[in-house]
């Protein structure tokens, strides 16, 4: 088990410079837009934006799970309590890794599709 993680683990630090140099080939994003999804890639637009939306409090959720396991763990007397804030701990770690890694395939299939979720801000100004 120990040698089939080792390998894992080489071949994802192997792999991890291949996405960091990849690419932009150029082109005209497509912008997404709060019309009807009819394409797929408004499909992608709009679960990108649902992503976006839903992300933050799940990761928020991961990490005070994880403190809480933390608590528990230190505060506990006994080797049951001890196991269960482990459990919490590791669960709130692997939790975390799925939230993030959901999060960036998405990132992952916007950017390679020409997908961007740009929102034109008109800030106030004061005229003298």
């Amino acid at each position: 088990m120990k040698n089939k993680l080792m390998v894992l683990s080489g071949f994802v630090m192997g792999l991890v410079p291949v996405v960091a140099l990849a690419q932009n080939t150029g082109g005209t994003p497509t912008v997404c837009t709060a019309g009807p999804v009819t394409t797929f890639q408004g499909a992608l637009c709009k679960i990108g934006e649902i992503m976006n939306a839903i992300i933050p409090i799940l990761i928020t959720l991961g990490v005070l799970y994880f403190v809480w396991g933390v608590i528990s763990y230190v505060i506990a007397d006994d080797e049951e309590a001890k196991s269960k804030g482990r459990d919490r701990i590791i669960y709130g770690i692997i939790g975390l890794a799925v939230i993030i890694s959901v999060w960036g395939l998405v990132k992952i299939l916007s950017n390679t599709f020409g997908l961007t979720n740009v929102q034109q801000i008109t800030f106030p100004t004061v005229s003298y």
